[in-house]
Order: structure tokens, then C-alpha cells, then sequence
């Protein structure tokens, strides 16, 4: 029965991405070649090696688009230019081609449900309500003194923003510095698409499609009354078949979605034979801290079954259809060392449990910048030191709500998303190696410990990631780990997390301890052989050591 299975599962159309690691670039906290305290794309031209040492195939890299920086570059105010910060379209280009000659593809951020306020389409839409690119954008009259309704934006506050030139508000989903494009437009919609192919004739492999199920709104009776701006709303099926046929099927493409709001019975329709996207990042397994309301500091209660189960839903629909994307890191969101470690656990030993846990699930695999440093979170000391917006909201939601200032800071750091954004650690010189100027954003203190100087050492946590990358593509479990089923196995158990990979010829399990004490474990399947450990130990006994995991042929 499994072994039929594995055969419906193969598909013999197979695609590059399938075999490939991806690793995300923020290039303003990656590496600064001029010393002016900020990334550039010269900063990631000269750290290709390190990226080629390491083994990925593609980089997705964050947003370098021309931007007036209001949210970090996802406010693009030209989709054909690069900002200053960052260098010039001839730095770019340099990129593409670098990379291409040491075997990385380049995916680039699509930003397309809303632009900078500062972006020309913008600049016309809002001078006239007889204006041609007037209804690229979301315009309503308000309710008396008031906006249309009492949608909130993500970012906080109503997401309505009054333009007295024409006398209405315009939407936007995200900071009001971020107007919403209105997809319902058709010529919006090929202004688009033309965008898109001018970029994949440049030689971009894809594009990290961000916020996409935003694009799509319902102001009928039938549509949302209250609350944050919801995201998938019904109707948006047509706008995304749309763009898939008019700009992704027509060439080779990796596409990865931003989806929130997208549950595990629309899978199929994104991420299937005929999806829209190549695949898409799930939020079910990163954000169990999260409440409905999405309040950082009022963090929910979760156990390691809730994240066992989240990964176990999706993982079982792509045994049948569709891919996944693999991640526990990115731009968004902190660094995975303290979302699921406590303290006195966070090191070398539960860093690695973590990547092999996630690494060798089915799908393609994406390495943050850091992660495979073990980079942790950072401390903030003050709500000047945050950068990002959305910090900023949730800190001044919780005073409002009744936290003192020190509770505040403490809650929201905890989540903050510029604790992914603090400095790349390269080395114990100042700054982590990063820059000799003045970083746009503090390096986190531990820089003298994490880094990548001691990467050749085999104990180190980039070693560890080099011997995960190299199995899953260069080891004779490539074909298995790629395309084998996944099975859960010891579901129940509080503290490890374990599942089998299998296909016709052979099997493998991952077993990974959780928790910072030796937890007894009943394993019921005869190993073969220890493939891969983070421990000193060369076999599996009746207990796992804190934090310790193992990957292991079984015999099929």
C-alpha cells in the first residue's frame, strides 16, 4: 500500500526547484561594502562564496527596489529601479550574472498589492477623480466625519487614509505610506504583468509573491463588517489564475507565496497541478503564539503537538499534491533559537535539532540569513532602538491596554521582527564584521560568540547545515528526501517530534527531542544505520538527550 503510494507520488514532470535550497538575502543587514552602515548589493556580490561554501542553489533576495524606506523597501515607489542604499541597476545585473556563475538562481519580492505613496501611478491616481490611473487604487467617500468602515489595517489604526485634494480615502492594508492597488482594474493588472516580464528577461529565476491574498476585497453586505483587513477573500481565485497564466506558466519559475488566510482544504488550488504558485509559506506552525487579534503581547499558550500537528496537516496533503515551502526563519519573523527553545536551552546543540527537523520534511527547504549561524534574538534596552513599524504598534497597543512601559518593551521584543534584521555576524570585529560604520540597525552583543569565523569547524552549526544541505542533494537519500512520502510516527509524545521519509527502496527517520532534559522514547522500527546526529552518540538507545536528534536509515 505505501509503496503504490510512492509511485502515484512521483511525477515524472519534475522541476529544478524541486531539488533545490534556498536562502534568503535581507541585503540591508547582510554585508555593507561601502561602510555606510547599510547592506548593498555589492555587499552580496562579495559574499557569493560564502553562499557557494555553504551550497545553496537560490537566493531570494528582500526588496532593493526604489524606496522611500517607510516599511523597509516593501513601500516600492518604482518597480524598474533600485535604491540608492542599495546601489544601481548595473549592481544588479552584476549580481544576476555572479551568481549565475556559481550556479545560484535569483528570486526577487513581488509587491504588488499595494505601492509606495510615493510611486508615479500613485502620484496621478490621487490629483483627480476623473484621472485615468484613478481606479488603479482603492478610493471611497467616508461615512460622514468618518472613514468608509472600521476596517483596521495589520499595521494598526483604521485602514483609511483621508486625501483632501479629491475629498476621499484611499485603503491601505499595511501602513498608510502603502496604498492598496486595486486588482479589480484590468489595465492595473497588465501594468503588472509587463512589470514581471521585464524582471524575468533580466534573468530573475522568480519571485517570493508577498501579501498576495491581501489583493483581493469584499465591500459587499456578504464581505467583512469589522476588524483587521482580511485576507483571501472569495473571488480571489480568478486574480491569481490570472496572474499565473499571464506572467509565471510562461516560463520556468520558482513562485512562492505569502498566503496567510489560506487553509489546508485550498491547498490544491495554490500549490497543486495546476496551482498558482510553485509553492507557498504556511503560518499554522510559526504563528501558534498568535491570537486572533494578533497581539504580540498577549501571546497564546502552545505545546510542541500544536506544532507537530501543523506540520503533520500539511506535510500528509503534499504526500498526494502540491510542494512545500520549508521554513522556520525569515524577515518577518524572530529567530527560531527563541521561539521554540527556552533560554538555557538556546546553543549550538538545539539550533542544530531544529534544522534538522524542519530540513528533511518534504519540500524545498529556505535558510535565513543567520540561521545557519545560529543567529538568536536580540535585546532591546528602549522603543527607540525598534525600527520596524509594526514593533512600534504593538508596543504602543499595549500601553494603551494597560502594560507598563518595561512589560511593554519586554513582550514585544519578544516578537519583534527586527530581531531578524539585526546585522549579519560575520566575524568578532566590530559590528559582527557587517559594516565600519555606524549599522542602520544595532548588532545583537552576542556577535563575538555567533559568527561565521569558526564555520570550518564540524561541530559548528553551519557545518551541520553544509551536511544537511549535501544529503538532500548529493547523497544517495537524495531521491527519498526529495520525493518520499512522509509519515508521522510517536504523535502523542509531549516531547519529541519524529517522522519516517520513505519511498520504495529505502527509509529514513528524524527524531528530534524538544525539551532541555533526557526524555524516555519508545522507537518500534529497527535502524539500519546512524546517517546523521548532533550528539557524540553512535546509536539510539531507550532516551534522548536534551535537545539531541538523530537521522536515521531504517530498515524498510
Amino acid at each position: 500500500m505505501i509503496k503504490q503510494a510512492v509511485k502515484q507520488s512521483i511525477s515524472s514532470d519534475r522541476k529544478w526547484w524541486e531539488q533545490s535550497v534556498v536562502y534568503q538575502v535581507y541585503p540591508k543587514s547582510f554585508y555593507d561594502s561601502d561602510h555606510d552602515g547599510v547592506g548593498d548589493l555589492q555587499g552580496v556580490i562579495q559574499k557569493l562564496d560564502y553562499l557557494q561554501e555553504l551550497g545553496i542553489d537560490v537566493i531570494w533576495l528582500s526588496p532593493v527596489y526604489s524606496s522611500p524606506m517607510d516599511d523597509n523597501g516593501y513601500d516600492i515607489s518604482d518597480y524598474q529601479g533600485i535604491a540608492e542604499e542599495f546601489g544601481t541597476m548595473a549592481d544588479m545585473d552584476e549580481l544576476i550574472a555572479q551568481a549565475s556563475k556559481r550556479g545560484i538562481k535569483l528570486i526577487m519580492d513581488l509587491v504588488v498589492n499595494h505601492t509606495s505613496d510615493e510611486h508615479v501611478w500613485f502620484a496621478q491616481s490621487k490629483t483627480d477623480k476623473n484621472h485615468p490611473q484613478r481606479d488603479w487604487y482603492i478610493w471611497q467617500d467616508g461615512i460622514g466625519t468618518g472613514p468608509p468602515n472600521s476596517w483596521q489595517s495589520v499595521f494598526g489604526g483604521s485602514c483609511w487614509e483621508y486625501e483632501p485634494v479629491t475629498g476621499q480615502y484611499y485603503m491601505h492594508t499595511f501602513s498608510k505610506k502603502q496604498p492598496d492597488l486595486n486588482w479589480e482594474n484590468p489595465q492595473l493588472r497588465q501594468a503588472v504583468y509587463q512589470m514581471i516580464d521585464w524582471w524575468i528577461a533580466k534573468g530573475i529565476a522568480g519571485f517570493r509573491v508577498d501579501a498576495i491574498t491581501f489583493i483581493k476585497k469584499s465591500f459587499d453586505a456578504a464581505g467583512q463588517e469589522t476588524g483587521i483587513v482580511k485576507a483571501n477573500q472569495c473571488g480571489i481565485d480568478t486574480m491569481l489564475k490570472e496572474l499565473s497564466e499571464q506572467s509565471f506558466r510562461k516560463h520556468d519559475l520558482l513562485t512562492v507565496a505569502e498566503a496567510p488566510g489560506v487553509s489546508l482544504d485550498q491547498l490544491s488550488s495554490y500549490v497543486g497541478t495546476d496551482g498558482y504558485f510553485s509553492m507557498l509559506f504556511e503560518f499554522d506552525h510559526i504563528d501558534l503564539d498568535l491570537a486572533e487579534d494578533g497581539r504580540w503581547y498577549k501571546p497564546k499558550k502552545w505545546s510542541l503537538h500544536d506544532f507537530k500537528e501543523a506540520i503533520s496537516g500539511s506535510q500528509t496533503l503534499f504526500n498526494e499534491q502540491g510542494w512545500g515551502a520549508l521554513y522556520l526563519e525569515n524577515h518577518d519573523q524572530p529567530r527560531s533559537l527563541n521561539k521554540f527553545i527556552e533560554p538555557a536551552g538556546i546553543g549550538p546543540m538545539s539550533a542544530k535539532m531544529l534544522a534538522a527537523v524542519y530540513f528533511l520534511l518534504k519540500g524545498t527547504p529556505f535558510i535565513y540569513q543567520g540561521q545557519e549561524l545560529g543567529m538568536t534574538n536580540t535585546s532591546f534596552q528602549s522603543v527607540d532602538e525598534f525600527n520596524d513599524l509594526a514593533s512600534i504598534d504593538q508596543y504602543e497597543a499595549a500601553l494603551k491596554e494597560g502594560f507598563d512601559e518595561k512589560e511593554a518593551l519586554r513582550a514585544v521584543g519578544n516578537r519583534s521582527r527586527d530581531n531578524a534584521r539585526t546585522p549579519m555576524q560575520w566575524s568578532r570585529a566590530e559590528n559582527g564584521g557587517f559594516s565600519t560604520g555606524q549599522p542602520w540597525l544595532p548588532s545583537n552583543s552576542n556577535y563575538q560568540i555567533v559568527n561565521a569565523e569558526n564555520r570550518q569547524d564540524p561541530d559548528s552549526v553551519f557545518s551541520f547545515y553544509k551536511q544537511l544541505i549535501n544529503l538532500r542533494k548529493n547523497s544517495e537519500y537524495t531521491e527519498l528526501l526529495t520525493y518520499g512520502q512522509y509519515e508521522e510516527v510517536l504523535g502523542s509524545h509531549p516531547d519529541v517530534m519524529a517522522y519516517i521519509r520513505r519511498n520504495e527502496d529505502k527509509a529514513v527517520a528524524v527524531l528530534a527531542n524538544f525539551k532541555n532534559k533526557e526524555v524516555e522514547i519508545d522507537f518500534p522500527y529497527q535502524v539500519k544505520k546512524v546517517i546523521l546526529t548532533n550528539s557524540s552518540e553512535t546509536a539510539v538507545e531507550h532516551t534522548l538527550q536534551p535537545y539531541e536528534c538523530f537521522v536515521l536509515e531504517l530498515t524498510n
